[in-house]
């Protein structure tokens, strides 16, 4: 049997057995790595303690699955699209949701929210009220009077926004709108 490697390496030299056993661990290494590399990676980011409780409720993940983003989302989806995953849930409220859409680090302007909308689905004349309002009044309007619609495709504009930012087709993205005053997933991507 002939070995491919040289029995010398830096002026070392090397039995026929130990060359054999180098060989071994090189190879138990190797395959250790593409393990590694093939287990799927999960990320839930969650902007607190009460969207963890409610993603948790629904999709049973693992606690080391869940990381609590900083107070800007968007920093922390790109750190979070860095480590490889393959797939990143985005549990967040109503603003949180919206600057994911928006790709925006603070508060949301009322006109960039309402020409969201908008494009999801509603006419001009529904959002008039909503001119000179905060952007956390349109979510009651939007819930309470049952237009879901709007709400996923919101959380389909927030998860394209995100596929685009992130740009790695591997990543499946989720986003998932969950209510202050519930607690409760009320829209998703999904």
């Amino acid at each position: 049997l002939i070995f491919p490697y040289p029995k010398t390496i830096s002026n070392i030299q090397f039995s026929d057995k130990n060359i054999w056993i180098l060989c071994y661990f090189i190879s138990l290494e190797t395959l250790e790595n593409r393990v590694r590399s093939d287990v799927f990676r999960e990320v839930v980011l969650t902007q607190d303690e009460a969207s963890k409780k409610s993603h948790k409720a629904l999709f049973s993940l693992d606690d080391s699955c869940y990381v609590i983003a900083s107070e800007k989302i968007t920093d922390s989806i790109l750190s979070a699209a860095k480590e490889n995953i393959n797939k990143l849930h985005i549990s967040v409220n109503w603003e949180n949701l919206l600057r994911v859409a928006l790709w925006v680090s603070e508060k949301p302007a009322i006109h960039d929210v309402l020409t969201l909308i908008k494009k999801a689905g509603l006419t001009g004349e529904e959002l008039l009220p909503f001119k000179n309002s905060d952007v956390n009044d349109i979510l009651p309007w939007l819930y309470y009077g049952k237009r879901f619609d709007i709400l996923r495709r919101i959380c389909n504009a927030a998860k394209s926004k995100v596929k685009t930012k992130i740009g790695s087709k591997k990543t499946l993205v989720h986003c998932h709108l969950v209510s202050d005053e519930s607690g409760k997933i009320v829209a998703s991507s999904l």
